[in-house]
């Protein structure tokens, strides 16, 4: 069980009361004051840099175009992302334009691994290209650079990625990572700089960029913008508001095709439906096999072809899907075992979470780490055998909250045989017999971080219930496209009264009725992942809410819907609930009993602190039931709303935390505590039968002494 709260952080402490105050707000939240950037922003248009700023921009033009001229031979060189295949067919759907012999080569994930590497230098020089362009790689292959320029090859790297020590010897290298970077903008993925350099190939005025060649690059690079999780600010906002302007008629055959078969009613065209809908159709073509149909999806002309592509990107995702579901399952079987080291519990961990498992399928590592990351609330690595080096272990990495990923990697390289990737997301190799020595590295350099994981929502401001309405999802509009850089806004309503709940997918959802108090209007919402809440929250209990407003079409009819990022019972008065942290603290300092009851007040306050018979028994009822067989987490105000929902038995934060203690002592469970008010646990093997005294613990004994 996860069972969770968040922290919050409220940008704005206004109360948004009309459209055109929220409109200010959000714009204050965004650092955006001037009229004019305010103006800009949310015009169709935006940041656009001149694509000859980027470093060997003009000698990468200069080489193509007498590559063009003289009918030499181009091969491009991609990546099996959505990114890499975008950025691939970008370049040679441009070149194929032009009249050139233009070929290409994307590698497979477990056969040759990421990059232009020595496991497909043979097949690169079987193609025997007189000109070699990498997109969305190339940028840390150094050696094999060498090798294709030692062979009279030119070389062209276009990169988004870090750079590590050194830059290859190539005869250009468009990569705004650079250390003399001289381009404005830094963050563009793989296919937005093959976007550029085909800007720059049209400009330079000798080999001209067709319209609907240029629509179609700006349509991929768009989706690539995406998918590759790069900031969906400044020029990468551009070229996500002018794919989506296109994508209203798409020009690129294959997109259509896709879009047809997944738009349905209900459905809206925008970042979240590309995330969720599009890219992983893409993406799954590489994860399992090769990137053939992806490419032939952005790459064909015939309708019909593009259409059996589709179809069959949509089955290799079907598949995909099957296969991360086992080994997401066996991951989270893996980090709630008992049987793992307590070392690496969550109970004690403070890094990444880090599993592995023998003969799991390459493709998915990166996506199961992010749901463990999600599921978690936590950065997690995904580790299996090396498929090339099988010495090694290969992990996916993706990262939770503000934690840097690439960084602390980036700190622990000598633990490492080679890693690469960015803040967000980071692929790593990991010889096997120094897996304990890197997970030792990664959780030290990952201690003075781990406030950087810590789950807190940015907030703008607060919302009054009157404003949840049509109008302000518009207003919320304009700030559109949603992403890194530029969150979907999150917003804070209080004291709605929970009208209705209901599960959703067996439990693992739920939906609200809420009700205005002061209207008696009610909105629904929807708290996905958030099912342990049915077992805290009843009708009639009074909530604060985190949300966004989302929009949905059912039969015709358009209906808001507020999506639940968090929620929050109104807790019982007093010192023990409102300040129960303080009181966690002042405790485990070694302030007495009574010292405590007198900062809390009353001549009931002790009563509410020492657990008797009744509080022992209903507390060990519920950890019994939610741990399980695993290890749970859960806050530890909300653990006790749900004890008094399933035992009807009023028990305080303080007095479970207690009981957690004498448990421990009393051999019945394992617990680990993280800023004083969250726990994580796990039940201890029955100790033959054998019933423990939990009154004559010394956790106890300390609790009756004072």
């Amino acid at each position: 069980m996860l069972l969770m709260g968040k922290g919050r952080h409220v940008l704005s402490t206004e109360v948004a009361c009309d459209p055109a105050r929220l409109l200010e707000i959000l714009f204050d939240n965004r650092g955006i004051k001037d009229p004019d950037a305010r103006d800009a922003f949310a015009s169709e248009d935006g940041a656009w840099y001149d694509p000859f700023l980027f470093n060997d921009m003009r000698r990468a033009v200069d080489l193509i175009g007498e590559a063009i001229d003289s009918g030499k031979k181009i091969l491009i060189y991609g990546d099996y992302d959505c990114d890499g295949v975008t950025a691939t067919a970008i370049l040679v759907r441009y070149f194929r334009s032009v009249g050139c012999d233009v070929s290409y080569i994307v590698p497979q994930r477990e056969e040759h691994g990421y990059g232009l590497t020595d496991n497909i230098i043979d097949k690169v020089l079987d193609t025997a290209p007189e000109l070699l362009i990498t997109v969305d790689c190339g940028i840390t292959n150094c050696d094999t650079v060498k090798t294709l320029k030692d062979k009279g090859i030119t070389v062209i790297v276009t990169d988004h990625h870090n750079v590590k020590e050194e830059l290859p010897e190539a005869d250009a290298i468009i990569c705004a990572k650079r250390e003399d970077n001289t381009y404005p903008f830094r963050e563009l993925c793989g296919a937005g700089v093959a976007l550029k350099l085909v800007e720059a190939l049209g400009r330079d005025g000798k080999h001209k960029v067709i319209p609907s060649v240029w629509k179609q690059a700006v349509e991929a690079a768009g989706i690539a913008t995406i998918a590759d999780l790069v900031s969906l600010t400044d020029e990468n906002r551009t070229i996500v508001k002018k794919c989506f302007q296109s994508l209203k008629n798409p020009v690129n055959p294959g997109i259509r095709v896709m879009l047809d078969m997944l738009m349905t009613e209900g459905k809206e065209l925008d970042e979240t439906f590309i995330s969720f809908n599009f890219v992983p159709r893409v993406n799954a073509a590489g994860r399992l096999y090769d990137s053939s149909e992806a490419l032939r999806l952005f790459l064909e002309d015939d309708p019909k072809a593009a259409e059996e592509a589709a179809l069959a990107l949509t089955r290799q995702n079907d598949e995909r899907k099957q296969i991360e579901s086992v080994v997401f399952d066996e991951a989270v079987k893996q980090v709630e075992s008992p049987a793992r080291p307590a070392k690496w519990s969550l109970i004690n961990m403070k890094g990444p979470i880090v599993v592995y498992g023998k003969g799991w399928h390459q493709g998915v590592l990166g996506i199961v780490a992010g749901k463990l990351s999600q599921y978690y609330r936590r950065s997690a690595i995904v580790f299996t055998d090396d498929s090339i080096e099988k010495d090694c272990i290969k992990g996916s990495g993706r990262a939770f909250g503000d934690y840097d990923l690439f960084g602390t990697l980036t700190k622990i390289a000598d633990t490492t045989e080679n890693f690469g990737g960015h803040k967000k997301a980071a692929g790593v190799v990991v010889k096997k017999d120094r897996i304990a020595e890197f997970m030792n590295a990664l959780e030290e350099a990952s201690e003075e971080d781990s406030a950087l994981e810590e789950d807190v929502t940015e907030v703008e401001c607060e919302l009054p219930f009157g404003m949840l309405n049509r109008q302000t999802y518009k207003t919320i509009g304009i700030f559109k496209p949603f992403g890194i850089g530029n969150k979907k806004p999150q917003f804070l309503t209080r004291d709605l009264v929970i009208g209705g709940i209901f599960p959703m997918s067996g439990g693992t959802h739920m939906r609200l009725d809420l009700v205005s108090r002061d209207t008696g209007e009610t909105v629904s919402a929807v708290g996905f992942g958030m099912g342990e809440y049915l077992n805290v929250l009843v009708p009639g209990d009074v909530v604060d809410i985190v949300y966004s407003i989302n929009e949905y079409m059912f039969r015709g009819e358009v209906t808001l819907s507020l999506h639940l990022d968090d929620i929050v019972p109104h807790m019982p008065e007093g010192f023990l609930w409102q300040k129960a942290k303080i009181a966690e603290e002042l405790f485990s300092n070694g302030m007495g009993i009574d010292q405590i009851s007198k900062l809390a007040g009353g001549p009931d306050a002790k009563e509410q602190m020492i657990p008797n018979a009744d509080v022992l028994r209903a507390c060990y009822t519920v950890v019994k039931e939610t741990a399980g067989s695993a290890t749970s987490a859960a806050d530890i105000k909300l653990l006790a709303v749900m004890v008094r929902v399933k035992t009807k038995v009023a028990v305080t934060p303080f007095q479970l935390m207690r009981c957690m203690e004498i448990f421990e002592e009393a051999g019945l469970i394992r617990y680990g505590v993280t800023g004083a008010v969250k726990v994580s646990y796990t039940l201890c093997p029955a100790n033959g039968g054998t019933k423990p005294k939990l009154t004559s613990t010394k956790a106890y004994m300390r609790l009756i002494n004072g």
